[in-house]
């Protein structure tokens, strides 16, 4: 396992990829979980060289005191990594990726994003960050193709766009989401969440299933569903919701009558985390959970 923190080195190793065969990407925040592993070991079975990246990106957060005290743990970080038989892991410095003086964003169109909460995943301020360091990371690791996990449909849906829009030369594979016991979406911020906290976020997944029961009942009337999934979570007083929509998968935009593809959404914050979940109806009894 190689490790590499400068860009310039990340830059030349990239260069001799064509001769290595294809090169899967894992793009990371650190402090790794079982779904990052899931998405390491898809780039090291389906391509010749896999690639992961720790990157605390400070673009994409509204709050100093969340980037502070994002988790880190490295030294675990890259024994998970190693045991996941990854090929490069790129270590980027915060001053090489943003030096003195950067001031070229990408900023997707507004007009793409149905939801727009005012903080946390999918506002204005997260969607630049996250398009911004994605776009360097692809020009500096030169992937074929990228994994992501399902959890985060707005980051799924930035990238993709970006792809289209900016014609990156990158292939995506998005991969299930991978759950704790009682279907909590793993993520690092969920080492946030008090015991209490903990066990009061499982509801956004249960509501989720409410959801999937009326579809599966033949409800198709997306109000009637996303109120089926508010009211449960109303029951739980720790629990401060964003937002519960139906959508479209790609370019988040409201469904009113639920269709094969529809995308059942929910953002809440519980305590300091900020919870995303989603599940996707594939027609009949095909779900993505």
């Amino acid at each position: 396992m190689r490790i590499i923190h400068n860009l310039d080195e990340m830059t030349e190793t990239a260069r001799g990829w064509l001769a290595g065969g294809s090169v899967g990407f894992v793009p990371t925040m650190g402090y790794l979980h079982e779904g990052h592993i899931t998405l390491v070991q898809a780039a090291h079975q389906e391509c010749e060289i896999s690639v992961a990246s720790i990157f605390v990106n400070p673009m994409q957060f509204e709050e100093s005191d969340i980037l502070i005290h994002y988790p880190r743990d490295l030294s675990r970080d890259l024994q998970l990594l190693g045991s996941a038989n990854v090929d490069v892991v790129f270590i980027p410095r915060t001053e090489e990726i943003y030096p003195a003086g950067f001031s070229t964003y990408v900023i997707p169109s507004s007009s793409l994003w149905a939801i727009q909460p005012t903080r946390g995943i999918g506002s204005r301020i997260y969607n630049r960050g996250v398009a911004t360091i994605i776009t360097k990371l692809f020009q500096l690791v030169r992937p074929d193709v990228a994994y992501f996990g399902q959890k985060n449909a707005h980051q799924v849906a930035i990238i993709r766009q970006l792809i289209r829009d900016l014609n990156i030369d990158v292939s995506l594979r998005i991969l299930p989401i991978v759950r704790e016991s009682d279907g909590l979406a793993m993520g690092s911020r969920n080492y946030f969440l008090t015991p209490a906290e903990r066990q009061a976020a499982s509801v956004v997944y249960r509501a989720l299933l409410v959801g999937k029961a009326f579809i599966d009942g033949d409800v198709r009337d997306s109000t009637e569903v996303e109120k089926a999934m508010k009211d449960l979570l109303a029951t739980e007083p720790l629990v401060i919701l964003d937002y519960v929509k139906v959508c479209h998968p790609d370019t988040l935009s409201a469904l009113d009558t639920i269709i094969p593809g529809a995308m059942l959404m929910i953002a809440a914050h519980i305590g300091k985390v900020h919870l995303v979940d989603n599940i996707i109806w594939r027609g009949g009894a095909n779900w993505h959970l």
